[in-house]
């Protein structure tokens, strides 16, 4: 598949489980959310991982107007859902593509993510399987892309301590790839 193809695909296959789960799951991570995390060939398990849009800060700004008009966590959460089911997800081309993952500030592993240089995700959900290689980096929190991340978090965690690690996956599509699983000799 050509990568450009391969990137648009991906994003609104991410967009469609995001609004999923935001629609009908009150927000909770689906499988296809958690890609399997590989560093140097090793299974690191799975990353919740997020999509920023290339322009956030209209949406970094309600997060965190949502979060600090109220004190109570219940109210923070179902306002987020309400905003990510609505709208936030309805176009594909207003995502990077570079993901993000939070991490504890003090976090050995991700430090040894970001060292490695780059990594691999594996999206699989359904039908459908992304292994993609992506170059890692931690996001500083000057990058827009931190506050959103930031801020999207901490509605759903309130006890999100005030300073995290923020990872960034770039993508490398040309080193990318997708299997549809039904296909004969997939599984």
């Amino acid at each position: 598949m050509d990568p450009d193809e391969l990137k648009e695909q991906f994003i609104r296959w991410q967009c469609r489980i995001r609004q999923y789960s935001v629609r009908k799951d009150r927000g909770r991570p689906s499988q296809g959310m958690r890609p399997r995390l590989l560093v140097k060939g090793q299974d690191a398990g799975a990353a919740t991982v997020m999509m920023v849009k290339s322009d956030s800060a209209d949406v970094t700004r309600e997060f965190r107007f949502i979060y600090q008009r109220t004190q109570d966590a219940a109210d923070r959460y179902q306002q987020a859902v309400k905003l990510l089911s609505e709208y936030y997800y309805q176009i594909p081309a207003e995502f990077s593509e570079e993901l993000a993952a939070v991490y504890p500030l003090d976090s050995a592993f991700a430090d040894r993510v970001v060292q490695a240089g780059e990594s691999r995700l594996v999206f699989e959900q359904g039908n459908q399987r992304y292994d993609i290689l992506c170059r890692t980096r931690d996001i500083p929190r000057a990058d827009p892309k931190y506050e959103a991340v930031y801020w999207h978090n901490r509605l759903f965690n309130s006890n999100l301590p005030g300073v995290v690690k923020i990872l960034g996956f770039a993508p490398v599509w040309e080193a990318s790839g997708f299997v549809h699983l039904d296909q004969p000799g997939c599984r």
